[in-house]
């Protein structure tokens, strides 16, 4: 390695920590980080560290690269192979989040795949046999983790129901149903639902939001003491839904799924408002998942983006629901 390559990997490593020492300002300034892309948010919502954090991690993993660079054109001998290892040790690091986002959020943040292609180049950079050991880092991590299962299946090996994603439960006294909102602070046919709870009074109500909230209150919700918000998307993806509100009830006769603002208002005003619940669903609305109705209606949001019209998926059988949904 020669001491202008040395050099340059110095140089790229304290760039990179002031680029990550950027962002932990504007965390503390705005109380959240600065999103390439939509894909940032929903990786940052289902982790369980915040975001200062792992920023706080970069930061010092790139000013020890700095100056063990600086160490190795100085002094060179046993700083080279710690220097090397630590590059590796890095790409490392990066390689298990970078498959994080492929196999489990499925969306792609950019502000970390721009740390990923830094921490790669300054692999490159260290020599072509550097480059080989990290590309053989990525490609093993990347096929272990394409060999695993991250789906809805996995969970019920942990012995995981729907109500470990459930923030909070509202309770009647005389409860005629058991009902579950997916929903997301940032939808606002989401929150036009949550008003018309409004006086509810023959149902109780479980609220599974798809990612984590930073201050939700209902009048008369208990919260539980934690919840899950990947289970709740992991949900959402095994019934093909990939739209919010939606509202999951189970009756005698199985499951109902009711999708959209209007067709989930409609249907607590009819099921929820009284002591012996109407015919509430429209059937025009009615289609059919594997077996489970499904009510559709126009005043959805995206999970992944905010209110854009997609389609659905086919989804799985009402066979795993009854085993994530535990009988009352």
């Amino acid at each position: 390695m020669t001491p202008r390559t040395s050099k340059a990997i110095s140089y790229i490593s304290f760039a990179a920590s002031i680029l990550i020492g950027l962002q932990m300002l504007i965390i503390l300034f705005r109380g959240e980080a600065a999103c390439l892309n939509q894909g940032c948010k929903i990786v940052e919502n289902l982790t369980n560290i915040p975001p200062l954090f792992f920023n706080l991690v970069g930061f010092f993993y790139f000013q020890t690269v700095c100056w063990l660079f600086f160490l190795v054109r100085k002094k060179g001998g046993l700083f080279v192979e710690l220097a090397r290892l630590f590059l590796l040790t890095g790409l490392a690091v990066e390689s298990v989040l970078f498959t994080y986002q492929i196999f489990v959020a499925e969306a792609f943040c950019g502000y970390c795949l721009l740390l990923f292609a830094i921490v790669l180049l300054l692999n490159a950079l260290a020599g072509w046999k550097q480059f080989v050991a990290g590309i053989s880092i990525l490609s093993g991590i990347l096929l272990i983790s394409s060999l695993l299962s991250y789906g809805p299946t996995a969970l019920l090996s942990k012995g995981q129901t729907i109500n470990t994603g459930t923030y909070g439960t509202r309770t009647c006294d005389n409860p005629k149903k058991e009902l579950y909102l997916f929903f997301s602070a940032n939808c606002p046919h989401c929150e036009n639902v949550i008003q018309a709870l409004e006086g509810c009074s023959s149902c109780n109500f479980h609220f599974n939001p798809i990612e984590k909230l930073d201050n939700f209150e209902l009048k008369g919700m208990t919260r539980a003491a934690s919840y899950d918000p990947i289970l709740n998307r992991l949900l959402l993806k095994l019934l093909g839904i990939d739209t919010i509100p939606v509202l999951l009830e189970k009756n005698q006769s199985g499951f109902s799924i009711i999708k959209g603002e209007k067709q989930i208002i409609h249907y607590i005003q009819q099921a929820c408002y009284q002591t012996d619940p109407l015919l509430y669903l429209d059937r025009t609305g009615q289609s059919s998942q594997d077996g489970i109705p499904v009510f559709s209606e126009t005043g959805e949001c995206s999970v992944n983006i905010d209110c854009e019209k997609e389609g659905q998926k086919k989804a799985p059988s009402e066979k795993f629901l009854e085993e994530l949904i535990p009988a009352r």
